[in-house]
This record gives structure tokens, sequence and C-alpha cells, in this order.
């Protein structure tokens, strides 16, 4: 019986040992993940998380639009490639929960120690199964798989929001370039200016006043070309880490479509459907879900924990028996009680971060209501008596070129034109902001952007 019994726990270990996972090492990369060059990246639309399956390739001629900025920001991104990992995590911590436990092989061997005649080698075997971990574990399932649906749509949320961040950086890079461009003529034209007045102030013609007005000019013109470039060099950078491109890497975006103001009715329309639409409140909501299933499994566990099991066992008179075992928790002094008031606290917590979060979601869309107001009449406002500057600047050259206007008003008058134009753009620039916020706040249905989808 001894080496039956030596043999049934052989046969149990190899089991458990084939059952086991085996490790293998996972080395961290020496190459940057970053992109090497924009031809390399060949991406398809379908790839994205949208109903067409209709291809969409990138084509770098004409640089690039808005759309594939946002597909080439989804699909390259470092930081989503990192989010998205959490989704790995998320399903396996719901699949452990589902996995039921596993029972407990018990088993002991006793030998004589005084050598007795006619006594023999006592020996047990018990199998026993914790039935209490069963009561509450659909629960814990439930609340697992609401985390895992919770995840899914905080890393949706986090595609969306790296979309806007990524075309929000595509326009003010290429409006960046208008100014730019508006800037170095300028600064040609200033150049050219204090050169001929220079030479005319040798020559007696001009007096010292014309010539320092001319430098003043230039060189503020000169101090805003400087800090616009380093402004752009890092609106630039910013858009290519987004993009996950290397630094080293040019590239150029389109020309941009013309700007609209959205429809204020759709958009207070799609603010009612708020809570269906838009992945961080849903992420909150599956949150606040997974915690009412905590607290059901926290409810349940207070429930008496219920071993059973059986045994088979020989004594040293070589009498065989069978048994029969029953475990059972008495909850007199915990209950879980504790574990159940922290469970209930913590749902009144996301509770009110989810009022939190929706009251500024509205918030958010009514500023953004207002402000596109704002930028609008400005910029009709200023787009009106544009025209009208322009024409009294290009007199007013004329004439300053005459000597017939002081140097003072002629540098006032075309510094406040240059200026204007430049609020232009920026105007310009505010305006295509906040119909990207729109978009990606609102789900706008010609946004691209994917709807809240089940997990898989």
């Amino acid at each position: 019986m001894t080496r039956v019994y030596a043999r049934i726990l052989l046969s149990a270990g190899f089991s458990l040992l084939s059952a086991c996972a085996s490790y293998s090492p996972l080395p961290l990369p020496e190459a940057s993940p970053l992109a090497v060059s924009l031809s390399s990246l060949q991406v398809k639309a379908s790839q994205l998380r949208t109903d067409t399956q209709s291809l969409y390739p990138l084509n770098f001629s004409d640089g690039l639009d808005l759309t594939e900025i946002a597909m080439l920001a989804v699909l390259m991104n470092p930081e989503l490639r990192a989010q998205r990992a959490r989704l790995g995590v998320a399903r396996a911590q719901a699949f452990a929960a589902g996995v039921l436990p596993d029972p407990q092989l018990a088993s002991s061997l006793d030998h004589p120690a005084d050598g007795g005649v006619a006594l023999v080698d006592a020996w047990s075997l018990g199998l026993s199964y914790d039935l209490g971990s069963l009561i509450n574990r659909q629960a814990r399932l439930d609340a697992e798989q609401s985390v895992q649906m919770q995840v899914q749509l905080e890393v949706l949320w986090q595609e969306w929001q790296v979309i806007q961040r990524a075309q929000t950086l595509a326009v003010r890079y290429k409006l960046e370039a208008r100014r730019l461009a508006l800037l170095k003529s300028m600064r040609s034209l200033y150049a050219d200016r204090f050169k001929k007045s220079r030479r005319a102030l040798a020559e007696g013609n001009v007096t010292m006043d014309n010539n320092g007005i001319d430098l003043t000019a230039l060189l503020d013109s000169l101090s805003q070309l400087s800090q616009l470039e380093q402004t752009h060099n890092q609106t630039r950078h910013a858009l290519g880490l987004l993009l996950g491109l290397q630094s080293n890497i040019e590239f150029a975006i389109a020309e941009l479509p013309p700007e609209k103001n959205l429809d204020t009715v759709l958009l207070r329309r799609q603010l009612k459907r708020l809570p269906e639409l838009r992945p961080d409140l849903l992420a909150l909501k599956a949150g606040y879900q997974a915690q009412e299933s905590r607290i059901r499994a926290a409810i349940l566990a207070q429930f008496p924990s219920f071993n059973l099991g059986v045994s088979r066992a020989r004594d040293t008179g070589n009498v065989y028996t069978n048994g029969f075992n029953i475990g059972l928790s008495l909850p007199l002094f915990n209950g879980n009680k504790g574990v159940i008031a922290v469970e209930r606290a913590t749902r009144e917590q996301l509770y009110q971060e989810y009022q939190v979060r929706r009251a500024q979601a509205d918030d958010d869309i009514a500023r953004l209501l207002d402000l596109q107001t704002i930028i609008s009449r400005q910029r009709d406002s200023l787009m009106q008596y544009l025209p009208t500057l322009e024409s009294i600047v290009m007199r007013a050259r004329k004439a300053y070129q005459r000597g017939d206007l002081n140097a003072l008003t002629f540098l006032s008058l075309e510094s406040t034109w240059l200026n204007k134009r430049l609020e232009a753009i920026s105007l310009l620039q505010n305006q295509w902001e906040i119909q990207i916020s729109f978009q990606v706040l609102l789900a706008l249905p010609d946004s691209g952007l994917s709807p809240p989808k089940p997990p898989r």
C-alpha cells in the first residue's frame, strides 16, 4: 500500500507540473519605436474602429490632411500603444476572476516508533474543496468584466484626445507657416527700406529719425520672426511625436479645407446624447457598475465559508476508514463588515465623480459655444475693416517715399497692418481649434470618430 500511495502522489505531482505555465523572458528593445520615414507608414482605415471597411490610403504627395493625421496618430502614437497594453491586463483580470478554485489534496504517513508486533504504517489521503468561493464568483466575474469595458472605453477616449491634439497641432503648424511667410516678407521689406534710408542718410537726403524708424521696424520684425520660429519648431516636434515619427523626419500638412461655424442646433442635440456618446462618461458608468458588483460580492462573502472534503485512511492497527468532513466559519466578529463599508464608500465616491465629469462636460460645451460666437464676431469685424486698412497703408507708403508723411506715423500704420493680419490668422486658428474640440467632445457625425463598442 505504501508503494501504491507513493505512485498516487507521484502521478498527482506530475499532473500538476504539466498544467503549470512556463517562463519565457521578454527583453526590452534596443531601437527607438518611432518610425524612420513616412513611406514606411502604410495604414488602412479598416484598422480603425469604424463601421466602414473602405481603404483610405495615405497620399504624401500633397501633404497629410486632417483625416490622415488622425489615422497616423491613432495607429502610431507611442502613448496609445502603452495604453492599449492595459486592455491585456484587464482581460487577464477578468479571466482570473472566472477561474474556479483548485481542490486541495492532503496526505500523511505515520510510522510506528516502538516497532511493536502487528503494527503497520498508518496513512491518510484526503480531498477537499472550498465551496465558499463559488458563492460570490459571478459577482466578482461581473465586476472584472465591467472593469474590462471601462478600460476599453478609457483607451478609446485616449484615442479621441490624441486625435484632437494631433489635428490641433496640424492646424497650428499650417497656420504658423502662414505667419512665418508674412513675417519673412515684412522682414525683407524692412531690410530693403533700411538699406535705402541708410544710403540716403549718408547722402544727406533723409534725417536720422527716418533711418532710426526703419531700423526699429526691421529689429521688431526680426524679434517676432525669431519667437515664431521657436514656437514653430516646438509644434513640429510635438506633432511628429504624436504621429510616431523620429524628429528628423520632415512632413508637410495639406491645405486646410474652408473653416465653418458648426450648427448650434446640431451641437445642442448632440449635447443631450452626451452620456451615450462620450467614452469617458461611458467608462465612468462601467466603473460604477463594476463597483456595484464588488458590493454584491462583498455582501455574499459575509456568508460562512463552506469547505467540503472526503478522506481515506489506515491506522497502525491496519484498520481502514472512509471519512467525510465539513468546515464552516462562524461570522461572529468580522462578517466582512469592513470590506462592505469600504466598497459602499467607494461607490459613493464614483457616483460623485460621475456627477462632476458630467457637469464639466456640459460646461465645456457651453463655454465653446460662447467662444465660437465671440471668435466669429471678432473675425467678421476684423475682416470688415482690414481691406480699408490695407488701402490706407498702400497710400501711406507712397506718401512716405515722397517725404509727405513723417516716419513715426507711417511706422504705426504699417505695424498695425502687420499685427492685424497676424491677428486674423490667430482668429482663424482659434476657429479651427473650436471646431476640432466640438468634433471630439460631441462625437459629431462627420468627425470620423468611432462609437464605443462592447469588449471582445
